[in-house]
């Protein structure tokens, strides 16, 4: 006998918890991610929004055109992604690079390395953009108390990256 009624309340259980989480999924996608996709999209040098809340830490990955001042757009695309998504989120600019920028960036990563292990940043910029101009690249370093911005452009291509001052995550593709 209390099989028999075990069973309706098992269904009705199972039932609300695929409407719960059906309910969730949709107010995340309708009331946070699109508006937040939407809202990005609406600054002049983004190209595309992807959001992406599978893994642990979710990710917005943001491909952006041509920036003249890649500290600024990417405050503004962290302080949207902060005040919508919240917690910790990885933020991935996609860029335009070329062999030749990518080629640059890895040649100028002694100089960024030693600029921040010695803290010798209005020199490491020097030598950055010394580095740069000789193979006819143009760079732009910007700073705020949190990380480095550096734009590597020529021509219609353009590298981005994004250096946090401790030496941990060193690498491109604003990471």
């Amino acid at each position: 006998m209390s099989r028999i009624r075990m069973l309706p309340a098992l269904a009705a259980l199972l039932l609300t918890l695929i409407v719960l989480f059906g309910g969730l999924q949709v107010y995340r996608t309708y009331d946070v991610i699109q508006p937040l996709e939407d809202h990005l999209s609406h600054i002049p040098e983004v190209h595309d929004v992807q959001v992406n809340e599978t893994s642990q830490t979710p990710s917005v990955t943001v491909s952006l055109g041509p920036v003249q001042d890649l500290q600024t757009t990417y405050m503004q695309i962290q302080s949207d992604v902060a005040s919508s998504l919240g917690g910790p989120i990885n933020i991935i600019l996609k860029d335009h690079p070329s062999k030749v920028l990518t080629n640059v960036f890895e040649n100028i990563q002694p100089i960024l390395n030693q600029g921040i292990a010695q803290g010798m940043y209005v020199s490491m910029i020097k030598e950055l953009d010394a580095s740069a101009k000789e193979q006819h690249v143009q760079c732009t370093v910007t700073m705020n108390s949190q990380d480095i911005f550096i734009q590597l452009t020529q021509n219609k291509n353009y590298l981005y990256s994004i250096v946090p001052y401790t030496n941990k995550a060193l690498g491109g593709d604003g990471q």
